[in-house]
């Protein structure tokens, strides 16, 4: 058994996928720790304007959900230009749509980013992008850490669940594929909305478009493999936050139109939980409600009163996730890529998600989900650390 970080040498690719306005070459090096890629699909039905330029919405009458078309303010509470969630139909790697990079048949390292605007990602490496999903991986992904660092063991997992902001440390082992042969990255996530996880009976990804991710052609390897397999590796996992003294209650909720019916959704927002159990929806220049002290560990549970799952991140720490509980039912524990420390967490609607953080900076910090047209519109609290 070896610790990993200076045993573990392995080929270096640099992938930033995103929507369209990522500058970075796609590149190759060898004998380096890192393969990052940043994941964006952040649109709607057009990525790009008829003259390359990047598309966004204008008017909220684009929004999938509802097409409200108006009237807005001031004839009504709802905005003109706001749409709660936006999603692309291209997806764009280091600047490139849909790029190829080769590989050597060994060890790789990825560092992967979810950069959406909404877009929660469920990555697949398969041989074929274009059959039917659900489509049977062909390799691994072997997960190594997360948002704050190393997990506690490296774990195999089919499939790879990334929320906007989240981030994955895996390993992807090439090792024994014939040169020649292409492995496809691909998102079996749901299209467009991003409110149903894995298994929940949503419609996945257009397989012709954002369903693929890129494209992994394998090479004739330039020299040998001297990396430590994923299942040997002992990782340097950081320290948990230990026992908590405080426990805080806040909640995710949705405003919608006092005027329109319908439900027509006016603005995401944060804020307490009454005595009674219900959301208390605060609005950003509303008092700070969290001032945990320096040097304290609290557990923050988020109570979801949405129909939405929202990647919550709280700024200026890194949080064990405790567990997640279905109002009215039992509590679960965090996933298998959940066991390290983590700044971002996918809140699931109708539950309360638990993390526990050790607040050792003084100071005005925010937290927000993570979704851009949520925190853009009042799904973001300041919070101060006390001394």
């Amino acid at each position: 058994m070896e610790v990993l970080c200076p045993s573990l040498r392995i080929n270096e690719l640099w992938l930033c996928i995103r929507h369209g306005a990522c500058t970075s070459a796609l590149r190759s090096r060898h004998f380096s720790s890192i393969l990052i890629a940043r994941l964006r699909a952040s649109s709607g039905a057009t990525s790009f304007n008829r003259d390359g330029s990047l598309f966004y919405p204008t008017s909220r009458d684009f929004f999938f959900d509802d097409r409200f078309a108006g009237p807005y303010i001031p004839h009504t509470d709802v905005p003109p230009m706001w749409n709660p969630e936006t999603f692309g139909n291209v997806m764009v790697v280091n600047g490139q749509s849909w790029p190829e990079t080769e590989v050597e048949p060994r060890r790789y390292r990825l560092r992967l980013l979810n950069a959406s605007n909404a877009r929660i990602m469920i990555l697949e490496l398969v041989a074929n992008p274009t059959a039917a999903r659900p489509v049977p991986p062909v390799l691994p992904f072997w997960q190594i850490g997360a948002d704050g660092g190393f997990l506690p063991a490296a774990v195999p997992l089919p499939v790879l669940a990334l929320a906007p902001a989240e981030r994955a440390d895996v390993i992807v082992d090439f090792t024994g594929i014939r040169p020649g042969t292409e492995i496809y990255l691909i998102n079996a996530g749901p299209d467009p909305e991003p409110n149903h996880a894995p298994g929940a009976g949503f419609t996945p990804a257009d397989p012709a478009t954002t369903g693929q991710v890129m494209r992994f052609r394998v090479v004739a390897p330039r020299g040998p493999d001297t990396s430590v397999p994923p299942e040997q590796l002992t990782l340097p996992a950081p320290p948990k936050p230990g026992p908590h003294t405080v426990t805080r209650t806040v909640s995710l909720n949705e405003d919608d139109s006092a005027v329109v019916p319908g439900g027509i959704m006016r603005a995401a927002m944060l804020g307490t939980v009454n005595a009674d159990g219900t959301g208390n929806p605060l609005m950003w220049r509303d008092p700070v409600t969290e001032t945990p002290a320096a040097g304290s560990t609290e557990a923050w549970e988020i109570h979801n009163f949405t129909e939405d799952f929202h990647p919550v991140h709280i700024h200026a720490v890194q949080f064990e996730i405790v567990n997640r509980q279905p109002f009215g039912g039992p509590a679960g524990p965090p996933f298998p890529g959940e066991t390290g420390l983590k700044d971002t967490v996918l809140a699931f609607p109708g539950q309360i998600t638990r993390v526990k953080a050790r607040f050792d900076r003084p100071g005005l910090f925010v937290w927000h989900c993570h979704i851009i047209e949520h925190e853009d519109n009042e799904m973001m609290r300041p919070y101060r650390i006390v001394p």
